[in-house]
């Protein structure tokens, strides 16, 4: 590899709409009942389970095509150390949960702590160390060795062949050069770290080589179904995160009235809160907010004052 020159190893934030890079990439699953998992993996005698983040149920895992199994192997070395893992995987019957892709594996517990909020994806390498993330309209660029940071503009169709690449002119005068390439084949990074795709990133004519991983962890990781517990005298409340944001509720008040079906939105805060904004009721408009503070099991309880469950702190948990 050319050592690198003294605009190198920088942060690249790319611009650009993913769903073509998604596509290129192999990202997208071809069943729709797939949902991205993360969390800590461990074998017993009855085969592998998973201890998702930030939650204290176990799921059982199902690996049919034994693509767990050969990640976990490379990682596990006998030592009898759990495996962080980052995976695609439809749920079941009986909580097992069947695995239809790795996307990565390795790093220790720790890497429940990465939430890469608002990058779409991440390349890194080493020696020399140079870090890439892609967001949605820029490519930024830092440099570890000099402090400096450059930031590209690219059009929001760049990546949809899992490349990006463009031009700047600093208020020096300095003009400046980059092209990203993220590709489907499998990468082993810093700590024997193993990811699904690889990266080569070309910054002002120097060459380096790393590892690619998506980002948005925790927004990709909430996405599902969650409801409460039934007692006495509550409300019967099933609430979906979709993609893109979108969030539906349904209320059951178990008194001889119809359900209410509210639409909206949901939002995650880095302060483990998520915020609902709902702005249709029954079909009609009708504003409203829902907060929640997520438990250290993985559910959300209701925080303040609202409307529809006054200050009584119910919690909703993941269907499974």
């Amino acid at each position: 590899m050319q050592r690198i020159n003294k605009f190198s190893v920088f942060f690249i934030l790319v611009s650009t709409v993913l769903s073509g890079c998604v596509d290129s990439l192999g990202i997208k699953p071809a069943n729709d009942q797939v949902e991205f998992v993360r969390g800590i993996v461990s074998k017993e005698a009855a085969g592998y389970v998973m201890t998702p983040c930030y939650s204290q149920e176990r799921r059982k895992l199902h690996d049919v095509r034994g693509l767990l199994a050969k990640r976990f192997t490379e990682q596990f070395r006998g030592v009898g150390i759990p495996v962080y893992m980052e995976m695609q995987a439809e749920q079941g019957t009986d909580l097992v949960w069947r695995v239809d892709d790795v996307m990565l594996a390795g790093g220790g517990s720790q890497m429940c702590r990465v939430d890469l909020s608002g990058i779409r994806f991440r390349a890194e390498g080493s020696e020399p160390s140079w870090l890439t993330d892609i967001l949605t309209d820029s490519v930024r660029i830092q440099s570890y060795e000099n402090l400096r940071t450059l930031r590209f503009s690219v059009d929001e169709f760049e990546g949809q062949q899992g490349v990006w690449q463009g031009d700047l002119k600093s208020v020096r005068g300095q003009s400046h050069s980059f092209r990203l390439v993220v590709r489907d084949q499998s990468c082993k990074g810093v700590g024997n770290v193993w990811y699904r795709w690889s990266a080569e990133l070309s910054l002002d004519g120097d060459l380096f080589y790393g590892c690619a991983r998506r980002g948005d962890l925790t927004n990709r990781a909430l996405l599902g179904r969650y409801s409460n517990e039934l007692s006495k005298d509550e409300a019967f409340v099933v609430l979906d995160l979709l993609t893109d944001n979108v969030a539906n509720m349904l209320l059951d008040y178990r008194n001889g009235q119809s359900l209410i079906v509210m639409q909206g939105e949901w939002q995650w805060k880095s302060n483990d809160k998520l915020v609902l904004h709902f702005t249709q009721q029954d079909g009609r408009e009708q504003e409203s907010f829902l907060l929640f503070k997520r438990t250290r099991s993985g559910g959300f309880v209701q925080q303040g004052f609202s409307p529809e469950f006054g200050r009584a702190s119910f919690e909703l948990k993941r269907s499974e």
